[in-house]
């Protein structure tokens, strides 16, 4: 008892030893583009939004729902500004179409990728040149001395030329064919390399197509005077209150929003959850000392078919009824000799050939079966009485017939 005392001792220190060591450790980075409302890594929106809700004077909020499901709304009547942020936007006709009749009414929709819909390319007639973002990449190059990419914001009525800096990582793609259309350039890369955001006026509204997704995280949004960029960008909507739709992001970033992942995220619950782990722990190391209870014994069940025969002999015994056990174990004969080697010994026109066969089988002599065969028969089928001296005999010699088989 002692020993298991200081295992327990042992094991509950270890436990705590090894929790104060990982609190402690510095936090990994995990560079997987998610653009989760709930996601503090680097590639996540989590200060993203807390920025853009304590910023925007209009009101910024989160929305699950697709440009399908805003568009039958019939709830909310007036317009907004709605943003879109996703690493490979990937949207259906019937989600395009409902993009199509919401920025006709008045509302102006910014999308931010890298990679577009095609029907929604053929329809407002761009293409956007694609992208993979590589962490391992992203990292070196970050670590190197290599210079960052321009970003050019082109001067309007109320912004003058600015430039911006960023990893080209995070500005590869761009936007190209679109010279005969209607298009207003906002930003370009390197002195006209290419359009990083361009306006498209459709009805009454505007649809605003940017080509950097990765800006709009929280570690774009932290990365030099990069979030100056994003606030000329969003002042794109005018006075409009501005929603942001998750309903396009992918399924990492959705692990992002489980409850349990949203306990650790924030220091008193995350505590609260430690605590009733560590209450679970030693609630199952003291109820394991609890005693056993007795397990009762089985008995093996008695075997009554000795008794059950002693029974029935005693019957017959007293009865003096010596033929009619001599004809029950006669037929019992006949059952194993039918079964067992095909003799019938009830048929009496083939009784040499049965004999014979008897004999065979069992070794023992042929007239000795038949003088024994012959001898029964007046008993079982002619009336004849016998003592118990000759029931004896006769079942001696059955069982000698049925142990040679």
């Amino acid at each position: 008892m002692k020993g298991s005392r200081w295992f327990i001792i042992f094991i509950v220190a270890f436990l705590l030893v090894m929790f104060a060591v990982e609190y402690h450790l510095p936090k990994k980075f995990v560079w997987t583009p998610t653009f989760s409302h709930y996601d503090e890594q680097p590639l996540g929106c989590a200060l993203f939004d807390s920025l853009l809700s304590s910023s925007l004077p209009n009101g910024y909020s989160i929305s699950k729902e697709t440009f399908y499901q805003m568009e039958g709304d019939t709830t909310d009547n007036g317009n907004k500004g709605i943003l879109v942020i996703a690493n490979n936007l990937s949207m259906v006709e019937a989600d395009v179409n409902a993009l199509l009749k919401m920025a006709k009414r008045g509302n102006k929709i910014m999308l931010v990728s890298n990679n577009y819909p095609k029907y929604l390319e053929d329809t407002l007639r761009f293409y956007c040149t694609y992208s993979h973002f590589s962490a391992a990449a992203f990292k070196k190059y970050a670590s190197s001395i290599f210079r960052k990419d321009s970003i050019y914001w082109i001067a309007d009525s109320v912004y003058s030329r600015q430039l911006y800096r960023c990893y080209p990582q995070f500005c590869n793609s761009y936007f190209r064919s679109y010279d005969s259309l209607p298009v207003r350039k906002l930003a370009e890369k390197d002195m006209g390399s290419g359009a990083l955001a361009i306006v498209r006026p459709w009805g009454k509204g505007e649809i605003i197509l940017v080509s950097t997704p990765l800006l709009f995280t929280n570690y774009g949004a932290l990365d030099g005077n990069n979030v100056n960029y994003i606030f000329r960008l969003l002042s794109q909507m005018g006075q409009l209150p501005i929603v942001r739709s998750e309903g396009y992001m992918k399924a990492t970033a959705q692990v992002q929003q489980s409850p349990f992942r949203y306990l650790l995220a924030h220091q008193p619950l995350r505590w609260a959850l430690y605590l009733t782990m560590i209450t679970i722990l030693l609630f199952m190391i003291f109820t394991a000392k609890r005693r056993q209870r007795a397990i009762p014994v089985v008995r093996e069940p008695a075997n009554k078919s000795l008794e059950f025969t002693e029974l029935i002999g005693t019957l017959y015994f007293q009865k003096k009824d010596h033929v009619d056990l001599i004809r029950k174990k006669f037929a019992y004969l006949a059952e194993v000799l039918r079964r067992e080697i095909q003799v019938d010994i009830e048929e009496v026109a083939d009784d040499k050939r049965s004999f014979e066969r008897i004999a065979r089988k069992t070794g023992m002599d042929t007239e000795d079966i038949a003088r024994f065969i012959h001898e029964v028969r007046p008993v079982l089928y002619g009336g004849r009485t016998i003592d118990s001296e000759q029931m004896k005999v006769f079942i001696d010699k059955m069982n000698e017939i049925i142990n040679h088989i």
